[in-house]
């Protein structure tokens, strides 16, 4: 055999390795990194009110740099990324759901749905993820403040009006600095945001509609 054909055999073998589905790939191995989901509260899910009205959440938007999938850290002002650790999904995507959880078990006056689902809902629900990072307010060897602020825009489709707009701020120092704790603190952060964000919407949607 050419020495030609060798190694057009020997190319082709790598495209096949690289190609098969679970192969061990031939390039060097990245940092492993581990990945965090935002932990849940210990809910049990209500049945929505006779009168309950459907609110649609529409997709969070996020600036560029907290809409990833990327644990966001502020040292100095500036924006950096914490090595070794990932969310299981972007930034935005996880706060949505732990929002629609929220708004399912704790407000039965409101039935939560996505903009994907396709409901013709009066009422909808915009927000911003604005901050969401682990502010080293103290050092960076001391545990971090969590930051996290969400404007929210409740829209009225029936009048074609702002029903009611409002900022939410929360801090959570973590108990240490460590990505657990982090993880921890962004998780409680995330479920009082959600909390707070549910029974405004409930108490808003109702003093117009009667729900």
């Amino acid at each position: 055999m050419s020495t030609m054909s060798q190694y057009a055999l020997g190319a082709l073998a790598a495209v096949t390795l690289m190609a098969t589905p679970g192969c061990i790939s031939l390039l060097p191995e990245s940092e492993p990194v581990s990945l965090y989901r935002l932990n849940g509260l210990v809910e049990d899910e209500q049945a929505p009110s006779a009168n309950a009205q459907t609110i649609v959440i529409e997709r969070i938007t996020a600036p560029r740099g907290l809409a990833v999938d990327k644990v966001a850290l502020l040292r100095e002002g500036e924006l950096a990324y914490m090595a070794g650790a990932a969310w299981i999904s972007p930034a935005p995507v996880l706060v949505q759901d732990r929002i629609l959880d929220v708004l399912q078990s704790e407000t039965p006056e409101l039935t939560p749905a996505r903009t994907e689902d396709g409901v013709d809902a009066r009422y909808r629900l915009q927000i911003e993820l604005r901050r969401f990072e682990a502010e080293y307010d103290q050092g960076a060897s001391n545990a971090p403040l969590i930051q996290m602020r969400v404007m929210a825009r409740l829209i009225d489709r029936e009048t074609r009006t702002l029903a009611a707009a409002r900022r939410f701020d929360t801090s959570v120092r973590a108990s240490d600095n460590r990505q657990s704790a982090l993880v921890a603190a962004f998780s409680e952060a995330t479920n009082d945001t959600a909390r707070a964000l549910a029974h405004w919407s409930a108490e808003t949607v109702c003093a117009e509609s009667g729900c």
